[in-house]
């Protein structure tokens, strides 16, 4: 075995964005070593073609399956230098979870927070309560922030006196979570976001069912971006349900390059 390779210090990536892939295959050319974790097939696709250590597919549901992830990389290896949370803005339970495992363990972690978008043609919602404060009425409203969401979303846009739509991905769970919601099956559309990440098709319903608004999350990258420009082009409202902040970290960073940085200070 090439001793260099095994001292080489190794990295826990928890993705759920799209930089995941690109911090993964930027610090692989940096000479570390990485194992990642993705919550789906689907979602690991982008990573078969790395030289990962491991990657673990699936959701990771319990503090318990992480504790264990970390105690056997200390038995297997020299465990990892550092745990990366890459999850989403908005998957609070898994970044509690990590936070609250990481702490006990004395393992070093550091947590990527996307940058806020400036932009001020958005209305801001701390909840989806806060609907009631627009006048809604008779208006056509497209929500487009994901089926954890969806049932909430649907039922305070409705209150407010609003005709509903959605655009979903198009993953078995967000088609079962759609279906099984009371939307009409007319008001809604399945799409694969590496064919309309343009923005065309999603313009195209805006016209085909006369949208006046549309409700996303703030959750920054290039989602939240191609919303903020789809609706300033159309002259649209947007609505962004806020980022929740009850978790950030105090080592949190926002760049590759912040990232680095950090890393070396371990």
């Amino acid at each position: 075995m090439d001793i260099r390779r095994k001292c080489q210090p190794h990295l826990w990536l928890l993705t759920g964005t799209s930089e995941g892939h690109v911090f993964a295959k930027s610090l692989l050319k940096e000479g570390w070593k990485i194992t990642v974790s993705v919550v789906s097939d689907r979602a690991s696709i982008p990573y078969k073609n790395l030289n990962l250590e491991k990657i673990f597919i699936g959701a990771l549901n319990s503090e318990k399956e992480i504790r264990n992830i970390i105690l056997n990389a200390r038995i297997n290896h020299n465990g990892f230098q550092c745990v990366i949370d890459l999850t989403h803005p908005f998957a609070i339970k898994i970044t509690r979870s990590i936070s609250e495992v990481c702490k006990d363990l004395g393992q070093p972690l550091i947590k990527y927070e996307r940058a806020i978008e400036n932009i001020s043609n958005a209305f801001l919602i701390k909840k989806f309560s806060d609907l009631g404060n627009y006048d809604l009425n008779n208006k056509s409203i497209l929500l487009a922030l994901g089926v954890r969401h969806l049932q909430e979303a649907l039922t305070f846009t409705r209150n407010s006196g609003a005709s509903v739509y959605a655009r979903i991905l198009a993953n078995p769970e967000s088609i079962r979570k759609i279906l099984s919601s009371s939307i009409q099956k007319t008001n809604f559309a399945v799409l694969n976001p590496s064919v309309s990440s343009n923005g065309k098709i999603e313009k195209a319903l805006i016209k085909k069912w006369n949208i006046n608004g549309v409700i996303c999350r703030q959750s920054g990258g290039r989602n939240e971006t191609l919303w903020h420009q789809i609706c300033l082009d159309m002259k649209i409202n947007l609505w962004l349900l806020e980022r929740p902040y009850n978790l950030q970290y105090n080592n949190s960073i926002d760049s590759y390059e912040k990232l680095i940085k950090r890393l070396k200070s371990i």
